[in-house]
């Protein structure tokens, strides 16, 4: 970080160098990667594995609180960003010749980047770190699934200083991004260009204090009380916009949509066949997706477990894997939807809805009631933000107590004013240039984390299969 401050424009190219080598190199690794854990989830959840409960008791937290927690770590402002900008891109720039309705070709492939794999790879996180918090009486370091007379060899240590970092460089670029949406929402709300770089700084400032209270005042507290908020709001905007567009129209791109995804998901997932893609649009879109959803999986997929205590194992996958990904298809028709018509009726749309930090600011403009859309907008955005940091310092407060599920607060103290510290001298000192280095090393790390990964996975099979472990007389396989 100090030579990106001296050198931020030599760091991002080298660093661009070597993310584009690295998705060229290993970008199929990440496709079968993805197609086998969602292949393994789903067996695991319809074995009779499934039904070993993580925890003793009944969950910890009710359903909808459960979601909303999910959604608001795993996802969060990321749906905003790209709720109209990525199904418009799709249908604009098709990366294939579908043979049927372009619209729902695009909606099919946003869906692929947003869908089971990357809830895929947070859940199987998730599960490993709850069957060994749970079952094994562990704790939630990366490295507790390893035997104990492992943990305390040389190279174990920086299994979890891995975790670490791609942690805090994960939550780093999304503070940015978000904070920048934020900014240029509202300067979009008020009707001016652009503002300068210190309001940014000043609201990573805003939202970074709320969610270091939040995390201080603990999940039951804090991080649950303001997940249901997003949720609700979001819940919101997403049935005011349904209903103010053509329902019938919708209804029919989500359906049709979702038969697609499903009936070429395998296909899509391998790059194989009729479904199969360039490279160029692999790189710039599915390995990065892929390789950024791994590298965000140790923290939400920690966070997952975390609240996950109570839950079986089966529903603990179908929750984490099944519910977001249909509410997040079901959003992006309604936004996506709505666009193409708006593209229809315009004269030039080719940049319409190019923005990723605008353009759903854009989209209400062409709905009744949109100054009171777009407020409600930017304040979802803040939450959704304000909800993936606090759970971020939360799990940092996790990681560097021992694995505690209930980290000391001076430590998420800490972490709180690390993580505003560290986004605001980027912002400060390189801009846009070392917030995108910091997106290209958390691609870098996602590489080696997914070894790790891979290794965890196996190694949890083995106590599934072999030495099962069932502490709380739940019905269990011989």
């Amino acid at each position: 970080m100090a030579l990106g401050g001296l050198f931020p424009t030599h760091m991002r190219n080298w660093l661009e160098l070597n993310t584009e080598r690295s998705l060229n190199l290993f970008g199929h690794y990440y496709l079968y990667l993805g197609c086998f854990i969602v292949a393994l989830l789903l067996i695991l959840a319809v074995s009779k594995w499934g039904g070993i409960r993580l925890g003793e008791g009944k969950p910890e937290f009710p359903l909808f609180s459960w979601v909303a927690m999910l959604y608001s770590t795993g996802m969060g402002a990321g749906l905003l960003l790209r709720a109209v900008q990525e199904p418009v891109y799709f249908f604009q720039h098709p990366p294939g010749t579908p043979g049927y309705e372009l619209e729902v070709y695009a909606l099919q492939y946003t869906f692929f980047h947003w869908g089971l794999t990357p809830w895929a790879f947070y859940g199987m996180f998730g599960l490993i770190i709850a069957y060994n918090l749970y079952l094994k009486k562990g704790t939630i370091l990366s490295s507790a699934i390893l035997p104990y007379s492992y943990q305390k060899l040389r190279w174990v240590t920086p299994i979890d200083t891995v975790t670490v970092i791609s942690t805090l460089l994960g939550v780093v670029a999304a503070v940015g991004l978000g904070s920048r949406q934020l900014t240029e929402g509202f300067a979009y709300i008020i009707g001016i260009p652009s503002l300068p770089a210190y309001y940014t700084i000043l609201v990573v400032v805003l939202v970074g204090g709320i969610a270091t209270l939040s995390a201080y005042l603990g999940v039951s507290r804090g991080i649950r009380l303001l997940s249901n908020f997003n949720i609700s709001l979001a819940l919101f905007l997403l049935f005011f916009s349904f209903f103010q567009g053509d329902m019938q129209l919708i209804l029919q791109r989500f359906v049709h949509s979702l038969y697609y995804y499903f009936r070429d998901f395998i296909p899509m997932s391998l790059n194989v066949g009729k479904s199969q893609v360039p490279l160029p649009f692999l790189t710039e879109w599915t390995y990065f997706y892929w390789a950024f959803w791994l590298a965000w999986a140790p923290f939400t997929g920690v966070f997952i477990a975390r609240i996950s205590r109570g839950r079986t194992i089966r529903s603990m996958i179908l929750g984490s894997l099944l519910i977001p990904s249909i509410g997040t298809f079901f959003w992006f028709s309604v936004f996506g939807s709505e666009a193409f018509l708006i593209l229809k009726g315009v004269d030039h749309p080719e940049s319409l809805f190019d923005s990723i930090y605008t353009g759903i600011f854009n989209f209400f403009d062409f709905l009744p009631f949109s100054g009171m859309s777009q407020i409600f907008a930017f304040i979802l955005i803040g939450t959704f933000l304000i909800t993936s940091i606090d759970s971020a310092i939360y799990v940092l407060g996790m990681f560097t107590d021992n694995g505690s599920p209930q980290p000391r607060k001076p430590l998420r103290i800490f972490w709180g004013v690390v993580l505003v510290l560290f986004t605001s001298s980027l912002i400060m000192v390189g801009k846009e240039e070392l917030l995108s280095s910091v997106s290209q090393m958390l691609i870098l790390f996602a590489l080696p984390f997914s070894f790790l990964f891979l290794g965890m996975i196996l190694y949890m099979l083995y106590f599934i299969w072999v030495a099962p472990i069932n502490p709380f007389n739940t019905k269990h396989p011989k």
